[in-house]
């Protein structure tokens, strides 16, 4: 799975330090616009010594349709890991849906890696 980086100050300096691609780097956005079949991370919180971070792990783009009015629109199942800005506990917490095509393996990976990029 890719993971892309939400723009903000601390994102574009690790892009300096050559830690991430640039091409890596999406616009600031709300978090239903953030891309399928992708972990998109938030750092929040930059004027701490160590920011929070959330990562929103998009599964699969799938269309639904709402049975109440037909309507059909198209979702991926998010699953959210928020990670302390306390990096020395390294606490973390998950809500929401992990995608079917994904397993918990896979979020230690993407958690393991954006953790080495944030150091």
């Amino acid at each position: 799975m890719k993971i892309k980086w939400e723009r903000n100050g601390k994102v574009l300096s690790l892009a300096a330090q050559g830690k991430i691609k640039d091409e890596d780097i999406l616009p600031r956005s709300t978090t239903n616009e953030f891309p399928a079949d992708t972990a998109t991370v938030r750092v929040q919180r930059l004027s701490d010594k160590t920011p929070s971070v959330t990562i929103h792990i998009r599964g699969k783009s799938k269309k639904r349709t709402n049975t109440y009015n037909n309507y059909t629109y198209e979702c991926a199942w998010t699953c959210r890991v928020n990670i302390s800005n306390d990096w020395k506990t390294g606490t973390m917490s998950s809500n929401g849906e992990l995608d079917e095509s994904l397993t918990w393996l896979d979020v230690h990976n993407l958690v393991t890696e954006v953790k080495q990029v944030m150091k």
